[in-house]
């Protein structure tokens, strides 16, 4: 059974701290006092004491092992931590001619989670925003009526534990794009998960890596349709290789609870395969997390 007690002794005992950047490590300070007058506020207007200290010992552990590991330190620029209640609304809408884009916006009652929230939503928009402008300059390069950007969104995952945040980016000309990326939000800790977050070291690449492949062998053994690029696409050059697995590697959890890996189109397959996806069974996951029984819950 999931334990949130435990899992803080043994993340305290995976992660350690490493020397960061000045200006990184004083934003975290800053946003940690925040936390901190956000608890004591709590304590004085709610007699639930005892989830609140749970609640701020997990603010507490991470922002002090915010610096456990250089792979976590582009997650925590991003405002991670969220309150449990939380719903995805329509932010905004950009478009000219042949582009629409819905940026997602998070809501949420918890007015003590305000600031970390709009953090968030900032994120969302900065990256519409750049998909937008970076569409408009494509369009004047097409210049055909075939030319099309469309972006949305979709919520995946709403349970007491996960919400998992989709935004989909699709470029049509004379062929089709797809670009998916996720944000998987754990509800009861309060953060954006990240795969260095799960994994307690850097074993995962190579055992997800392994278990990728094993995947795309038996696709393809049992439906010749599905084909991935092999040595021979990439001995031109026309085809990047690209390790199967990083720290970057796109992901959510499944209403399973299983971690699936998203791959970009043609990133390891021709572009009619779409967007690759692989679900990891937890019999492979277990043994790698932080915490083996957490997505066991």
């Amino acid at each position: 059974m999931y334990s949130a007690q435990k899992e803080l002794e043994q993340l305290k005992q995976v992660y350690q701290q490493q020397e960061i950047p000045r200006g990184i490590k004083n934003e975290m300070i800053k946003r940690y006092s925040l936390e901190e007058q956000r608890f004591n506020q709590r304590v004085r207007r709610k007699k639930q004491v005892k989830g609140l200290i749970l609640s701020f010992a997990i603010i507490a552990m991470m922002f002090s092992s915010i610096f456990f590991n250089n792979q976590i330190r582009s997650f925590a620029e991003d405002l991670p931590l969220i309150g449990p209640v939380v719903k995805l609304i329509l932010g905004k809408t950009l478009s000219d001619e042949a582009i629409e884009i819905r940026v997602p916006q998070i809501s949420t009652k918890d007015k003590e989670n305000s600031q970390t929230i709009a953090g968030l939503n900032k994120k969302y928009f900065r990256e519409g925003q750049e998909n937008f402008e970076k569409a408009k300059v494509q369009y004047q390069d097409f210049k055909t009526n075939h030319f099309q950007v469309t972006g949305d969104y979709q919520k995946l995952l709403d349970d007491p534990r996960f919400l998992v945040i989709e935004r989909k980016m699709t470029q049509t000309a004379a062929d089709s794009y797809t670009e998916k990326r996720y944000d998987t939000i754990d509800k009861k800790s309060g953060v954006v998960l990240s795969l260095p977050l799960l994994f307690k070291d850097d074993q995962y690449l190579s055992v997800l890596t392994n278990e990728v492949k094993e995947q795309m062998q038996k696709n393809s053994k049992e439906n010749p349709d599905q084909y991935y690029w092999t040595d021979d696409d990439f001995k031109d050059g026309l085809i990047k290789k690209t390790p199967l697995v990083t720290k970057d590697t796109s992901f959510y959890i499944n209403k399973n609870h299983e971690l699936v890996l998203v791959y970009d189109q043609f990133s390891i397959a021709p572009g009619y395969m779409g967007t690759p996806t692989f679900v990891i069974p937890k019999e492979v996951t277990r043994s790698l997390l932080a915490s083996p029984d957490y997505l066991n819950e």
